[in-house]
């Protein structure tokens, strides 16, 4: 539901970002099309938000450089800027086991669990500054930002290589309690796509990602004004056919 009325969700399953065969350009295409398209992003990783799930995502640090707000070329776009295109974002850890506790040994919520993970790291060197910008960058994509923690869903080793067959009972209770809790969080966080303060339907949806994809596959630079106007100015035609029709009809 959206302000009253219900709204249909369409969920999109993404490549994987860190593949042995691919370039970070690569990863950098697929993360960028996929905050495009969506209102709600959810980031999938294993075991624990460390140092290298935090760096599996550096390829944010290019995502300024790779898209642009307005038509005409004013450098790298800013953060701030961005983050009013971008999703919201759900950083989702499977197969947690360690205890939500602060470094007083205070129990802590998910979210705040991964606000402080994106804590700045102390000292001065490059490799330091290179992690703490990792973690700006984060922060400044993506203003509304969560976390959800994930039991491991099976105890037998052997079970995890044939989950997908496996019966629900098969599950551990605390996992299948999970999957219904996060679940109803997606929905009710879900809200529509919306650019420019409009709300977009299914067809202007296709046509923001053609325009996209089209100018990530021609080796330019996505370019957010643009693909607004063409997505508006065909909008315009269905709606002026629309009119001529239904007049052609009643006369």
């Amino acid at each position: 539901m959206y302000n009253g009325e219900k709204i249909s969700t369409l969920v999109v399953d993404s490549e994987g970002i860190g593949a042995f065969d691919e370039d970070i350009n690569h990863d950098t295409k697929i993360f960028l099309l996929a905050m495009l398209l969506c209102s709600s992003f959810i980031f999938n990783s294993m075991n624990t938000i460390d140092e290298n799930a935090i760096n599996s995502l550096s390829l944010i640090i290019n995502l300024s450089k790779e898209l642009q707000i307005k038509s005409e070329y004013l450098g790298d776009s800013d953060p701030e800027d961005i983050q009013k295109y971008f999703p919201s974002f759900l950083w989702v850890v499977r197969d947690f086991s360690l205890r939500l506790i602060d470094t007083q040994q205070n129990p802590i919520s998910q979210k705040q669990y991964l606000e402080n993970s994106l804590q700045p790291q102390k000292g001065n060197s490059d490799a330091i500054e290179e992690k703490n910008r990792i973690r700006r960058m984060i922060k400044q994509f993506f203003k509304d930002r969560d976390c959800f923690t994930m039991v491991r869903p099976v105890e037998n080793e052997l079970d995890l290589q044939k989950l997908q067959s496996l019966p629900d009972d098969a599950f551990r209770p605390e996992f299948q309690h999970q999957v219904e809790n996060l679940r109803s969080r997606i929905y009710k966080k879900t809200k529509p796509k919306i650019l420019n303060g409009k709300v977009l339907n299914g067809e202007m949806l296709l046509e923001l990602c053609l325009a996209y994809t089209e100018a990530i596959n021609t080796g330019s630079v996505p370019n957010i004004q643009n693909a607004w106007s063409y997505v508006c100015q065909n909008e315009h035609q269905r709606l002026i056919q629309r009119c001529l029709k239904e007049f052609e009809d009643k006369i």
